[in-house]
């Protein structure tokens, strides 16, 4: 219900050190979850008063067994025991697909410190950190970036917003769904989760959610009529209009290690800044070489993601 989705808000704003949610973001990211898969949201209510939720869902196959999740509680009822009762709720709920593993993530910040230690106590342990950045636009000297532009150009490789040039190719959103199936799989997961084609269908619905509700920007860089890589930024219109958030970057193996993943990022800045965006938020695997392109522009640390993890 409405009131539900404004609960999730709520309590999700009492323990976000950052990021603020509004209900129709909510709302939207509901509509679109795989109706193939078992996911749901879990309530905790003292004396009618929802003081904690648990979001989860099921993997997709080959990770049908694997469960990720949330918690959040209201700061007010910590040392109450109520994690650890939304959670055994989940592990009867998690039985439907015979649950082997549990993935769940917090932020190195001390928002989260019951829930690290929730998650010590129940012998989790950490399978990745990832690097957090942010950017502020006005900071950024993009003319240190002209020769590297300049150079790839020469070599033909061009860059678009999507919006600009998606009805100039043929098959635009087969070969950019195409395109980022290629170069997502290299990204570092856990080694217990395979990477997972969404179906063509799903995928879809999320791009045209994607640009009609949350657009920032989406480049992507083609090379005669190949595309060749790209980077999608989100911005959230209803809870802070001016911040970007960087969904993913990723160039295709053969044209790795010629800038194409920096000329990216810069004319997605460029793109946001002329369209109001004053900040971009990104994130790394602590050990990926993409942090490197991220301090060089001037991205600040901000506290590091941390994935937990729990086999049975």
């Amino acid at each position: 219900t409405d009131f539900e989705f404004s609960e999730i808000c709520r309590i999700f704003n009492l323990v976000s050190h950052d990021f603020q949610d509004h209900p129709d973001e909510v709302k939207d990211s509901w509509a679109l979850k795989d109706k193939s898969l078992i996911f749901d949201r879990l309530f905790l209510q003292e004396n009618g008063v929802n003081v904690g939720y648990l979001p989860y869902n099921q993997g997709r196959k080959p990770n049908d067994q694997i469960c990720f999740f949330s918690l959040y509680l209201d700061p007010k009822h910590e040392g109450k025991g109520y994690r650890q009762l939304l959670f055994n709720q989940m592990l009867e709920e998690v039985k439907a697909f015979d649950c082997n593993q549990y993935f769940t993530d917090i932020y190195e910040h001390p928002n989260y410190d019951g829930y690290k230690n929730f998650l010590e106590r129940n012998d989790f342990s950490i399978g990745l950190k990832i690097r957090e950045y942010s950017l502020k636009l006005k900071d950024v000297d993009f003319s240190d970036y002209d020769s590297l532009l300049k150079r790839l150009d020469e070599e033909g490789i061009t860059f678009h917003d999507i919006k600009d040039c998606k009805n100039d190719f043929p098959n635009f959103y087969e070969k950019l769904e195409e395109l980022e199936w290629a170069y997502t799989q290299d990204f570092p997961i856990p080694d217990e989760i395979a990477h997972t084609r969404m179906p063509y269908d799903l995928w879809m619905k999320h791009q045209k959610q994607f640009e009609e509700k949350n657009y920032g920007t989406q480049i992507v860089a083609i090379h005669g009529d190949k595309f060749v890589g790209a980077t999608d930024i989100e911005v959230v219109p209803k809870s802070d209009p001016h911040k970007g958030w960087t969904g993913g970057l990723g160039v295709i193996r053969e044209y790795r290690r010629k800038g194409i993943a920096t000329a990216i990022k810069i004319h997605a800045l460029k793109r946001l800044l002329k369209n109001g965006v004053l900040e971009v938020r990104t994130d790394n695997e602590q050990n990926n070489p993409m942090y490197k392109i991220n301090v060089a522009l001037g991205f600040k640390p901000e506290p590091y993601g941390i994935e937990y993890k729990k086999k049975i």
